[in-house]
């Protein structure tokens, strides 16, 4: 460490900084996580052909909490434009990614995803057991399932215990964070950009510190100086110092880029979602993804990945959302379903067909399967169970 620059308080920086053999980075300070999105993405694209890119990048964006697959290839295939053997392929490529079980449609599912590679006896056994006995494995029946395939009660045993060491949510438990990328927070969140609407004006406005507010050490400006100026200055000083201004002039400046960055998306969701940002009702939410957004915009899709990754938008209502909404077509269906659920008559409580006809006259057509899929999803009770109660 250069002797002749002294530390500050200010300067955290100088304490943690030693001269490299390979230019530095500011990014390497920067806290950021890839999304579960993005490592899939990685997987799938560098061998799929080109016309499945975009269905299976919708198909990454579209996996909810748990790593399920949160919409219909019918619904995927549709706002992809692409065919539905197309949409089948990049499905089947999808599922094949880690980690294992992602791209599950049920809970079943996902377990089979797990043990598909596993040939061995137990293996071959808990794929039976899952796709036939169920019950017998809630209710530990291993004889019963002994006698049907003739195998030792120790056999089945094991096929019991290989289930249950099984992961049922698959984006639990890793370091990634689910659909390019929401970190979860404890609400209330606090907003990183504000949309309102001023009589006929539409305002945005980015949250968080300007860039005006850092500046670059004075003690590392001064010895910089001095050093350009001395012609006996030690190259390995003149070197660490020059690095790290620079490196900080770069950081202040990407600071302001990101602000920049951000701004953009707002106006360009003012230009694609007036009807959301103005009313907060999801069923006025379009159909977009973050590659059309980062094409519109000319920029690289990494950019708008990480300048809305785990972010929040405050509406017009007063109601902050994560970005997440306005690139995940089936959360926009949930809500809508909510909606719809929270406005029914009580006594006669809406059928899940009632309800995909109600969708279908709001512009969403899905299956009644779909609706009731995305109703236990909600943890929403049937239409029997919700006249009882």
């Amino acid at each position: 460490m250069p002797e002749a620059v002294a530390p500050e308080s200010q300067d955290w920086e100088f304490r943690r900084s030693l001269p490299s053999e390979e230019p530095p980075d500011w990014t390497d300070y920067v806290s950021a996580e890839e999304s579960l999105a993005d490592h899939l993405k990685a997987q799938m694209l560098a061998d799929l052909p080109e016309r499945l890119v975009p269905v299976a990048e919708f198909l990454a964006e579209s996996l909810d909490e748990r790593g399920y697959l949160a919409v219909s290839l019918e619904e995927a295939a549709l706002a992809t434009g692409c065919t539905y053997e197309d949409a089948e392929a990049a499905f089947a490529r999808l599922r094949q990614c880690e980690p294992a079980g992602v791209g599950a449609t049920d809970l079943i599912d996902c377990l089979l995803l797990q043990l598909r590679g596993d040939s061995s006896l137990e293996g071959r056994l808990a794929r039976t057991i899952l796709r036939n006995h169920v019950e017998d494995l809630a209710a530990r029946q291993a004889g019963r399932i002994a006698r049907r395939y003739r195998v030792l009660p120790e056999v089945v045993e094991a096929a019991f215990a290989k289930i249950l060491s099984l992961n049922p949510f698959p984006a639990d438990g890793t370091p990634l964070t689910v659909g390019p990328s929401q970190p979860r927070r404890e609400a209330p969140a606090r907003p990183d950009l504000s949309i309102r609407l001023n009589g006929k004006d539409w305002e945005v406005t980015v949250h968080g510190p300007e860039p005006s507010m850092f500046t670059v050490s004075r003690s590392y400006r001064r010895r910089l100086e001095q050093l350009r100026e001395s012609l006996r200055a030690s190259k390995d000083e003149r070197r660490h110092v020059g690095e790290f201004v620079q490196r900080a002039k770069d950081f202040i400046e990407s600071l302001g880029n990101r602000r920049r960055t951000l701004h953009r998306i707002g106006r360009y969701l003012v230009e694609s979602q007036p009807g959301f940002l103005a009313t907060g009702r999801y069923q006025y939410l379009r159909p977009l993804t973050r590659t059309k957004m980062a094409e519109d915009l000319g920029l690289h899709e990494s950019t708008v990945s990480r300048a809305t990754m785990g972010k929040f938008v405050e509406i017009c209502t007063g109601e902050v959302v994560p970005f997440e909404v306005f690139f995940k077509p089936a959360l926009r269906v949930r809500k809508m379903i909510e909606e719809i659920l929270a406005t029914e008559n009580p006594r006669n409580p809406l059928s899940d067909e009632r309800i995909a006809e109600i969708l279908a006259q709001r512009g969403v057509k899905i299956a009644r399967r779909t609706v009731s899929k995305y109703r236990h999803g909600n943890r929403l009770l049937s239409s029997h169970h919700r006249r009882s109660a």
